[in-house]
């Protein structure tokens, strides 16, 4: 394996995650608020330049003036070179195309995380599938290589990088729906007075979430048939008439209205849905 010059802006848990997974490599690390090489020793002894600052919310908002900043100094060492500047924190889907025109001399691609906080080391070194987000073919290839080296069984997908910006949304903003519903779920049993860990247990063996049919979007949209909308109406109703709070699941209900225009649901003999 090729031993390559790494650097690292950020030293928080994805900048400490990568320094450990890639430690066989020559790493060198930035941070403003700890003791480190500068961002010019780092930005000039490093072929691939990790940026993992904090991108904080704002007012609903993710807010890059950090990155922004590194980015500025970050270019003075990378015009017209070969290093690539390696976007992980999390960003606006089409901040690595605007640095990109912004800074044309330099390469920027972006490469999302899917940490956890407890268990970030392990989860970076035991990777499900690795994202690369770049418009430049050669700046993906190398990017590959450099991980491919390191993880050579893992699925590696090369895509736009705006395609893996929204991506590492989507990902989290399912987990954060999943999260909330099993919440809810967890006030039902309560009312039930039912385990909430043993149902949810039993839900978790089912091996169709994991499958990609459930993220294929059909012409009709949303869903429909005989279960899922008269489970899902069922669970909201009896939710109710159990004084749980079951908007949620009623919002899920009016999505579907919303995006789907074959209500066959209502074609089903002996159904009343008005």
């Amino acid at each position: 394996m090729k031993k390559e010059k790494i650097g690292i802006i950020g030293w928080g848990i994805v900048g400490h995650a990568l320094s450990e997974g890639f430690k066989d490599h020559e790493i060198h690390e930035y941070d403003k608020y700890k003791d480190t090489e500068s961002l010019e020793e780092v930005a000039k002894k490093s072929d691939f330049i990790f940026i993992c600052v904090p991108t904080p919310m704002k007012k609903g908002r993710i807010d890059l003036s950090i990155m922004d900043e590194d980015i500025a100094q970050i270019v003075k060492y990378t015009d017209g070179t070969d290093k690539i500047v390696i976007i992980k924190s999390t960003v606006v889907p089409g901040t690595t195309d605007a640095y990109q025109k912004k800074y044309p001399r330099t390469n920027f691609a972006f490469n999302p995380e899917f940490l956890r906080e407890k268990t970030y080391i392990e989860d970076f070194l035991n990777p499900d599938r690795i994202v690369i987000g770049a418009s430049n073919e050669e700046v993906a290839k190398r990017i590959e290589q450099l991980y491919r080296g390191r993880f050579p069984n893992c699925p590696i997908v090369i895509t736009h990088p705006t395609s893996a910006e929204l991506a590492k949304g989507m990902s989290n903003s399912l987990l954060a729906t999943i999260v909330i519903f099993n919440n809810v779920m967890c006030e039902l049993c309560l009312a039930l007075g039912i385990d909430y860990s043993e149902v949810a247990r039993i839900v978790s063996l089912d091996k169709r979430y994991q499958k990609a049919d459930y993220f294929t979007v059909s012409n009709e949209r949303g869903f429909g048939g005989k279960c899922l909308p008269k489970d899902l109406n069922e669970l909201a109703n009896r939710a109710k008439e159990l004084g749980v709070d079951a908007g949620f699941l009623e919002k899920v209900w009016t999505e579907n209205l919303r995006v789907r225009k074959l209500h066959d649901w209502e074609w089903i003999p002996g159904a009343e849905t008005k």
